[in-house]
């Protein structure tokens, strides 16, 4: 998603309902591409319909900063771009949790008896990442599950090409 789409350039803020929006359309849409996909392979298969993995990615920070009249990397700056992404993160979780409730959980959360689901998702909302998530969101997951075993990418953002690589930033 190009971040820059979700700035309000009159009152230089980010308009965060219309971020959610799209990152709802976005979760959905990712999911229907793995029902979508062929694949060649069984195991690739497999895997991908156990775990259905998507991944949400960004663009268009550096111009969302500026279109908010804050430097990138200053306090300011920072703060605004951690609310940006935990809105990406949180929303992104929500809505894979209702997808769950509409279509069901990835596979591999669901064990073949009341007791192994429950310890499966125990286990799953213990991990690194999911500790830190709201407990609402932890609570959901709990109850009903969740659609995607994981709902985030940061991509790479560019490469350096000069001869001496001392000259690029990171």
């Amino acid at each position: 998603m190009n971040l820059a789409e979700v700035a309000d350039k009159d009152n230089k803020t980010v308009d965060y309902k219309k971020l959610k929006e799209i990152v709802q359309v976005g979760v959905r849409m990712q999911d229907n591409v793995i029902d979508a996909t062929p694949y060649f392979l069984e195991e690739n298969e497999k895997q991908a319909l156990g775990e259905r993995r998507v991944g949400l990615g960004v663009m268009g920070l550096a111009d969302l900063l500026i279109y908010c009249e804050k430097e990138y990397g200053s306090e300011e700056g920072n703060e605004l771009v951690d609310k940006v992404f935990e809105t990406i993160a949180t929303t992104a979780y929500r809505e894979s949790v209702e997808l769950a409730k509409e279509k069901g959980s990835f596979p591999f959360l669901i064990g073949k008896t009341n007791e192994e689901t429950k310890a499966l998702r125990e286990a799953f909302i213990n991990t690194g990442f999911m500790k830190k998530m709201p407990e609402d969101i932890r609570t959901s997951i709990l109850e009903h599950g969740i659609r995607n075993s994981h709902l985030l990418t940061v991509a790479p953002t560019g490469k350096c090409i000069a001869p001496d690589a001392s000259n690029c930033v990171a």
